[in-house]
């Protein structure tokens, strides 16, 4: 998702199969001067599973995502 706002540009995004054991969430502010970026700023996390969501809810998009070690599990 990206939202922006005069020269404040904020880009939200979950990554995922970098090699790490759980995916990130990340949030990317940025500002923009004369079409050039002038600050960066970032927030990143571990995604929570469902299991750790108080809520109930994902981080970001609809679902939780499935992860292999899940679903290997699920399979034995």
């Amino acid at each position: 998702m990206i939202v922006a706002d005069g020269d404040l540009v904020i880009v939200h995004g979950r990554f995922s199969g970098f090699g790490a054991p759980v995916n990130w969430i990340a949030a990317d502010i940025l500002r923009i001067k004369d079409g050039l970026l002038v600050e960066h700023w970032d927030v990143i996390e571990d995604e929570a599973t469902r299991q750790q969501s108080k809520s109930g809810l994902p981080m970001f998009g609809d679902s939780f995502p499935v992860s292999t070690s899940t679903t290997e599990r699920l399979a034995d």
